[in-house]
């Protein structure tokens, strides 16, 4: 990239980099840059539109990106931790081993990106878009992912403990090894989805549906549930909210 130019106190050019035009605000684009390691803490980079960039190991701690466009960007082992992504543009993005400690996500689209083991624990994802994603062995244990869009996402081995997740929506999401004990999935979807050995242990899941839902080797002890929760879904050795064993569950919801 071409270092942007800039008048000094002498009238001379001073040339900067990219990082530094973009912390400055001389430049709100950067699209396919690469910004490798490099330092926005704190940076005012709302709008900027870093579409296919290369953030690997670069720091946005408390940085504001409110309406960002991170479309398609390879940002592995970020730190997002307490930034402002509220309605950031993030489709596409591989963000493995990116941290989002208690970042502000709500109305961010995050379709079909890969989230493997990225940490969003206490993160407020209210309303995001995630259909498709990968979150695989990530943490979002006590996070507020209410009325978000999962469906098709991939769970396998993920924390979602204590996570509130009201109306959101995984329909023909994947869950595998997945932990939700003690969240709020209260009128949450996840009718055609295939869960196995996942542990729902308190959960709150009256007014959720199953319909069409492959359940194998889960354990529901303990939530609370209504007469339709599992009406339709197909139901395997799961220990059931009465905290009993149940060999085959019937399609009624009971």
């Amino acid at each position: 990239m071409m270092a942007a130019a800039l008048l000094i106190g002498s009238g001379q050019m001073a040339f900067c980099g990219p990082v530094e035009d973009l912390i400055s605000g001389v430049r709100t684009e950067c699209r396919g840059c690469d910004l490798h390691g490099a330092n926005f803490k704190k940076a005012d980079l709302n709008g900027v539109d870093l579409t296919g960039a290369i953030l690997t190991d670069a720091t946005f701690h408390r940085a504001r990106l409110r309406g960002a466009i991170l479309d398609g960007v390879t940002a592995i082992g970020t730190n997002f931790n307490l930034a402002d992504l509220t309605r950031a543009s993030m489709a596409k993005g591989d963000f493995t081993r990116s941290m989002f400690y208690a970042a502000q996500m709500s109305g961010a689209d995050l379709s079909a990106s890969n989230l493997t083991e990225a940490r969003m624990q206490t993160a407020r994802l209210t309303s995001a878009k995630l259909p498709g994603a990968t979150l695989d062995r990530a943490i979002l244990h006590d996070a507020k992912a209410n009325n978000c869009d999962f469906s098709g996402a991939s769970f396998q081995y993920t924390n979602m403990d204590r996570t509130v997740l009201g109306r959101s929506n995984f329909t023909g999401a994947t869950f595998y090894a997945a932990s939700l004990a003690k969240a709020n999935a209260a009128a949450a979807n996840f009718s055609d989805t295939t869960m196995a050995q996942t542990d729902l242990y308190g959960t709150d899941l009256r007014r959720a549906k199953f319909t069409g839902a492959q359940v194998t080797a889960s354990r529901f002890s303990l939530a609370p549930v209504d007469d339709k929760t599992f009406a339709g879904a197909t139901m395997t050795n799961n220990y059931g909210p009465d905290g009993r064993l149940h060999a085959q569950g019937a399609s009624d919801g009971e």
